[in-house]
């Protein structure tokens, strides 16, 4: 009876000591993570047709990725980008329609890259093998839709000259008198409260869809740095917004151009109170990027970030 007593305990012993070590090595691999300064660099990516076919029509864009991406080693600073690390579309390639992307090293050997739009988009699970990226990519909705998944290969090519900035760019523009100033409570120039989606496209070429929603849909226009809303009955123009740099946007170009009345990126909150007195509404917060400050006057808006002026509004009645 000792003798199996003592077996047992010995065994006992065995089990708990080589269990406290499988447990601590798994540990340790999970530990381990992808070193960003390996895997940088520009990929096409490949998207095989999503699964199951839903037929999503317009809906399509919101699962498609720009078809070549920049992985940064350098952890992101603004809006989304602040989740993981920094993902661009590569010099030369077009934007998607999202707002935000970053991505996240998951074990020694694996990575996820996100798309946002805030609301819908996909996630890639990705192996290396070898110099390339494979997995497989999910989509993901606000609202109750099947998931589709979709095989992803992201082939490792040489980056363009001319390195995808993690700054935002400036928009191309006219230095010159002619350039249309903004105007409160009607818009800059042609792109005006009440001009028709046709009007816009053909004064900033082709927007991109964007969000959607019960009374008003948006067009990005990120090469001017502009981003317009639509009413969704009658097609017009319901409001404006020129973007310099805000940290929930960063795909947006800087908007070449001023107010009317002199006021520019350069304005602080004390310029913009001078120029038009005492705001109808001021708000004021705190987030993961800093500070932040909108001051709402009639007709006109603007938002400061860490006491930068990154966006102007033109709002619809």
């Amino acid at each position: 009876m000792k003798s199996l007593a003592a077996k047992a305990m010995l065994l006992c012993m065995a089990h708990c000591i080589f269990g406290d070590l499988s447990a601590f090595v798994r540990a340790q691999e999970q530990r381990k993570s992808v070193d960003p300064e390996s895997i940088q660099g520009c990929y096409d990516l490949t998207l095989s047709a999503w699964r199951p076919n839903l037929n999503l029509e317009e809906d399509a864009v919101f699962l498609t990725p720009p078809h070549r991406i920049q992985l940064f080693a350098e952890k992101g600073t603004h809006g989304w980008e602040s989740e993981g690390y920094v993902v661009k579309p590569a010099p030369g390639a077009e934007p998607s329609v999202h707002r935000g992307s970053y991505w996240l090293p998951n074990g020694s050997q694996s990575m996820e890259i996100v798309w946002t739009t805030g609301f819908s988009g996909l996630v890639m699970g990705l192996k290396i093998k070898g110099t390339d990226l494979r997995g497989e990519a999910k989509s993901f909705w606000d609202f109750p839709r099947r998931r589709q998944t979709a095989e992803v290969t992201a082939h490792r090519v040489e980056c363009q000259a001319g390195r995808a900035s993690l700054d935002p760019l400036r928009a191309d523009c006219q230095e010159d008198k002619a350039q249309p100033e903004i105007v409160a409570g009607e818009g800059w120039g042609p792109v005006r409260i009440g001009a028709t989606s046709k009007t816009i496209d053909a004064f900033l070429g082709d927007g991109k869809s964007a969000r959607k929603f019960s009374k008003v849909f948006f067009r990005d226009y990120v090469q001017k740095g502009i981003q317009v809303s639509f009413e969704n009955d009658s097609g017009v123009v319901h409001s404006i917004y020129f973007y310099n740099g805000q940290r929930d946007d960063p795909e947006f170009r800087v908007f070449c151009g001023q107010v009317d009345n002199g006021i520019n990126w350069q304005s602080s909150v004390d310029d913009v109170k001078k120029a038009y007195g005492q705001p109808t509404s001021e708000f004021s917060g705190t987030d993961s990027g800093g500070t932040w400050k909108r001051l709402i006057f009639d007709g006109i808006d603007f938002r400061f970030e860490n006491e930068k002026m990154v966006r102007i509004g033109i709002p619809g009645n």
